[in-house]
């Protein structure tokens, strides 16, 4: 980090408290006292189990230089750490990350979306990365917590950032803009997480498009031209507007795609460039759009289409998102538990469909789907409509949501025979050993909540 601990006192508008070598340079920031490392700095936050205060002590020990801590704290501060008390250290935390950011000329983009935001980040970070050297955020760190850490860690040596943002409620996103002010802003789709604390879809594209007014005159706002609901917030966009997807409107228009050796293959085009062939390295026609994104916004930045395609080279699926493991029994598990919502469950089963083949058994092993709000059964109902529709071989759901899978699937005309409804993960890994063998493939879905990593977990283990 680019700060001493002077300067952060200064940004902050805080209280030197205990002025230790205050001109000391800053390593980053941390929330995590357990994570600590040599000239960190450490803001205690106060959380439901316990208050970040309590773990001054242990952060200086582990090497931190600095601290935040609330005013009017009786705290007993370690020797040789420096303290700037601030009125709230989350808001500190914040502010500081606003006022550093504004050190750094350099590109940054914003990616949100309901469904594909790190996908897109990932693939436009691995592109860029070919030419610049780029700070890209790491795991969740995407929220009012985590991106101003991401910020922290910007150097003079940064040539871009990509940043993710995500959001569980209105207002959120636009934190987020204003700590990051970034030059283009990239929205994946509008899909159906949070509607619980948004209402409904058209709540969601509200909530996202809080990044637009952050985006300046000369920078540009990069949308998905087939989700008609952002099509309201982008007429109201100053800045360059660009479009992906495949409807004929779309900017960056995908004209043709298919499987190709294996590979998910799109042909691609753009006024102003030529028909572009690319080959997605992740599965699922719906990483196509992804990939459009990732290339408006590659092409912005200065990068031949080459250079472009250099870089998917470095990009495989992250854990938990349509990660493939086979099991010593030679099972293809298309492990896809990060999270669920109805338009990615169907999408995850697309990709099972398409992976799999005509061959080889598929089965889908679906858990339930939360925080749908009022869409929540109908939500379920989709899926199971979906199953249905297609040639899965067995269909096993946990939880108690997923049985309106299950029903629907049934109703809409799915074998009863095919459906089983185990109470716990290490049944459904036993069911799995049962219906699947060697080269068959199961995919795995559902929301976070439901940890359905925890199948495949019990399903390794039985197979040892």
């Amino acid at each position: 980090m680019e700060m001493t601990l002077r300067e952060i006192c200064a940004a902050v508008d805080g209280k030197l408290l205990v002025p230790v070598l205050p001109e000391k340079r800053v390593n980053r920031l941390s929330i995590d006292s357990r994570v600590i490392l040599a000239a960190d700095f450490f803001v205690p936050l106060a959380g439901s189990r316990a208050d970040g205060h309590e773990f001054i002590a242990q952060a200086a020990q582990k090497g931190a230089i600095g601290c935040f801590s609330s005013l009017g704290r009786t705290v007993s501060y370690p020797e040789g750490m420096t303290v700037i008390a601030v009125s709230s250290p989350l808001l500190a935390l914040q502010q500081l990350a606003a006022v550093y950011r504004q050190k750094f000329v350099l590109p940054v983009v914003a990616v949100t979306g309901s469904v594909g935001k790190t996908t897109t980040k990932e693939l436009i970070a691995a592109a860029l990365s070919v030419r610049l050297n780029v700070l890209k955020t790491q795991g969740n760190l995407n929220n009012h917590l985590g991106l101003p850490l991401m910020l922290s860690r910007l150097d003079f040596s940064h040539q871009a950032a990509v940043l993710e943002m995500g959001m569980s409620g209105f207002g959120e996103i636009d934190l987020l803009a204003r700590l990051a002010r970034p030059s283009i802003a990239v929205i994946t789709n509008i899909g159906e997480a949070h509607l619980a604390t948004v209402g409904s879809r058209q709540g969601i594209a509200k909530a996202k498009c809080e990044l637009f007014p952050h985006v300046p005159l000369s920078g540009t706002v990069v949308a998905n031209a087939d989700e008609p609901l952002l099509a309201p917030y982008l007429e109201q966009v100053g800045a360059q507007v660009i479009t992906f997807g495949f409807s004929a409107a779309a900017t960056v228009r995908c004209v043709a795609s298919g499987i190709v050796n294996g590979r998910m293959g799109a042909k691609i085009e753009q006024v102003g460039y030529a028909p572009l062939t690319l080959f997605s390295p992740l599965p699922g026609r719906h990483n196509i759009s992804n990939l459009m994104a990732a290339l408006a916004v590659g092409r912005l930045l200065g990068l031949k289409d080459e250079e472009f395609t250099a870089g998917l080279a470095h990009v495989s699926s992250s854990e938990m998102r349509l990660e493939k493991v086979v099991t010593p029994a030679g099972i293809n598990i298309l492990n896809d538990a990060y999270n669920a919502s109805p338009t990615s469950m169907a999408a995850a089963i697309d990709v099972l469909l398409e992976q799999a083949g005509d061959a080889v058994k598929k089965v889908a092993v679906l858990g339930d789907m939360l925080e749908l709000g009022c869409l929540e059964e109908e939500g379920h109902r989709k899926i199971g409509n979906i199953v249905a529709a297609h040639a899965l071989d067995a269909l096993i759901v946990l939880g108690g949501r997923a049985q309106m899978i299950a029903d629907a699937a049934i109703a809409a005309g799915y074998p009863a025979g095919r459906v089983f409804r185990p109470e716990s993960h290490s049944a459904a890994a036993n069911l799995i050993v049962q219906l699947a063998g060697s080269g068959d493939w199961v995919l795995l879905k559902g929301s976070r909540g439901m940890r359905m990593e925890d199948v495949l977990v019990e399903l390794l283990e039985g197979e040892r």
